[in-house]
């Protein structure tokens, strides 16, 4: 990722294990089943130079986690999510967007 000069991307069907893995010039926020299945996970890549701008990192579930940022003048929040495909039964995709109804209004 370091050779595209991107500072975060956000990549899904990672699966690995959830956590933080940091090394030399870039980490890893990963959020995962905690199954041995390594089924879907979504994870953030940060470089470096960027990393100090991280102010928190909240995993949601096997489908969401949060990054956020702190600036000097503003902060954000990136959210990755990894929906179901149009493969899943109609009443998974449904589930799906209640629970995401549910945690956007909560959370406003």
């Amino acid at each position: 990722m370091s050779n595209l000069n991107f500072d975060v991307v956000a990549l899904q069907e990672t699966q690995l294990d959830s956590g933080i893995k940091k090394f030399d010039n870039f980490a890893l926020f990963n959020s995962a089943l905690e199954s041995k299945k390594h089924e879907f996970g979504c994870r953030f890549y940060v470089s470096g130079e960027f990393l100090k701008y991280v102010k928190d990192f909240e995993i949601i579930n096997e489908r969401i986690c949060c990054l956020r940022l702190k600036a000097t003048w503003f902060s954000c929040t990136l959210i990755n999510i990894h929906g179901p495909t149009n493969k899943k039964t109609e009443e998974t995709k449904r589930r799906f967007l209640r629970f995401m109804t549910a945690k956007y209004r909560s959370n406003r």
